[in-house]
């Protein structure tokens, strides 16, 4: 009879747990029974799923994965059982209070705090972890910011959730009208992730000279410095030319390149014969090596050139309108000389 009794009371704990799997009941806090406390709650984890490292002006992924080690730290006895069905209720509940552990309904948040990035994902869930239990890695685009300093930076990662904070089980055991109550606490917490922006070179274009004239090859020459943080090795700086720009000799070697450093550049340009004279936009990047050996190109740098007139000639040259007034001046004056020397002609 024992046997039988313990068979039917393992069916029914069973059934309780899985009920309690299945739904969630309301957080309703009513029966004067508790049999049991438990001590312990969820403990969260977080922490940054492969590479930490990003560069500048970089637009990817920050996975992040949340890890549940919540432990149970304590278990005690409130009220003795008096009869066989309190017997079964009591069995009930302390397989329920196990799972204080468990963190239900967790959802994350990604902040940048004082990093220099923006996020673009708004909270994510992780779903419910029981102990032991690591989330799949969530996804927050981001977007490191084109003027960030090369540094470690923490980003705050934000969690709320509930976890089971007592369990009351009252009813009959024997009809199965079993009536169970679960007190939830919601959990509100922060967690510093950290993530890397990259040492690298950047470069800027700092002084440009043109002697570029319509019909003809000049010189444009222009100063390259290294405004990053990491040495650029075996640089090389190229231009990207449109009409009515061209040029057989667009590359020039720069050499090492350490934080700071200024190079000049010569190259060679051929303007065409109905080149307007203005200033034109040139694009130039650097292909360089990084510390690791492994081949960048910078961004594209916008650099001026301005093409000249084809001839050295005056304001008065350039304008129709002073044109034609200095030669209506100039008949004006060759037509009254004409007339003194008719003059002094006639006199004679």
């Amino acid at each position: 009879m024992k046997r039988l009794l313990a068979l039917v009371m393992l069916f029914l704990t069973l059934s309780a747990v899985q009920a309690y799997g299945e739904s969630v009941p309301p957080n309703i806090w009513t029966f004067n029974d508790d049999y049991f406390t438990v001590h312990g709650s969820p403990e969260m984890v977080v922490s940054i799923a492969g590479s930490p490292e990003y560069d500048r002006g970089e637009s990817s992924a920050a996975l992040i994965q949340i890890m549940n080690q919540g432990k149970i730290l304590g278990f005690e006895s409130e009220n003795e059982p008096e009869d066989a069905n309190e017997i079964a209720l009591s069995a009930i509940e302390q397989d329920m209070e196990y799972d204080v552990t468990t963190a239900v309904g967790v959802m994350a948040s990604l902040s940048a705090k004082d990093a220099p990035l923006d996020i673009k994902t708004p909270p994510q869930s992780a779903g419910t972890l029981v102990s032991g239990q690591v989330s799949q890695p969530i996804q927050f685009e981001i977007k490191v910011w084109e003027g960030a300093t090369a540094g470690t930076y923490p980003l705050e990662v934000n969690l709320t959730y509930q976890f089971q904070k007592d369990v009351q089980v009252e009813g009959d055991v024997t009809s199965n009208q079993i009536d169970r109550n679960i007190l939830y606490q919601e959990v509100n917490e922060s967690h510093n992730v950290f993530i890397i922006i990259r040492e690298q070179a950047d470069f800027e274009v700092i002084e440009v000279d043109s002697e570029l004239l319509p019909g003809s090859s000049g010189i444009l020459s222009m100063t390259f410095t290294n405004t990053g943080e990491e040495t650029a090795s075996r640089a090389t700086a190229r231009l990207r030319l449109s009409d009515p720009l061209s040029s057989t000799d667009y590359t020039a070697f720069l050499g090492d390149m350490e934080p700071g450093d200024e190079v000049q550049a010569m190259f060679n340009i051929d303007v065409d014969p109905d080149a307007t004279a203005k200033t034109y936009s040139i694009k130039a990047e650097i292909e360089y090596e990084d510390h690791e050996g492994k081949t960048k190109v910078s961004d594209t740098i916008y650099v001026p050139a301005q093409v000249g007139e084809s001839e050295d000639r005056g304001a008065i040259y350039q304008n129709p309108f002073l044109l034609a007034g200095g030669l209506l001046i100039l008949a004006a004056l060759a037509y009254g000389y004409m007339k003194r020397r008719e003059g002094g002609s006639s006199n004679d």
